[in-house]
């Protein structure tokens, strides 16, 4: 009687029910389609300054060109020239209404050299994300009315960061005023 059993078990295949497995995949496979989050990624270009880049800039006889930096201090927020010195001096609101004097003397600059680029931002230590984005932002472009029409324009899209340097006396004195 073994014999039979051991022949009838070994000559029939087993029986594979996958009826359980296909309706937990009809459930599972809408509702990971439903949650999954889509996320999409935003790549900002940054230029980092290289080693030299102002020796091989001073050793070149170019007329003098505008280098135009923006440091973002924790109180305020200075634009100006590297070669000149400071153009502007702008104190941060809470209001952000500080971003708009930023992007005004931003724009009258752009007017003036017209194939200008680059700018560089330098940051004061525990400078907020936010802030950094929203000084990124006002550097790249600015909201111009043209036609009773508000149109994009690029400013400056060529962004180096940088550490900015220690407030000097001057600038700590003009914020108080």
């Amino acid at each position: 009687m073994k014999r039979r059993w051991r022949k009838k078990h070994l000559s029939e295949p087993a029986e594979v029910n996958i009826t359980a497995f296909m309706n937990l995949m009809v459930i599972l496979v809408p509702f990971l389609l439903i949650t999954a989050v889509f996320s999409r990624i935003t790549i900002l270009e940054l230029n980092l300054p290289t080693p030299g880049s102002a020796n091989q800039a001073a050793k070149q006889d170019e007329p003098e060109k505008l280098q135009l930096e923006v440091i973002l201090r924790q109180q305020f927020i200075e634009i100006g020239d590297r070669k000149r010195g400071l153009l502007k001096l702008v104190a941060v609101t809470p209001d952000d209404s500080h971003l708009q004097q930023v992007s005004d003397m931003l724009q009258q600059i752009k007017a003036r050299f017209p194939d200008k680029l680059d700018v560089t931002l330098l940051l004061e230590a525990d400078i907020p994300y936010e802030r950094l984005v929203e000084m990124m932002d006002t550097l790249r472009v600015a909201q111009v009315r043209q036609d009773d029409e508000i149109v994009t324009a690029e400013l400056f899209p060529a962004i180096s960061i940088g550490d900015a340097p220690p407030a000097s006396v001057k600038t700590a004195v003009r914020s108080g005023q």
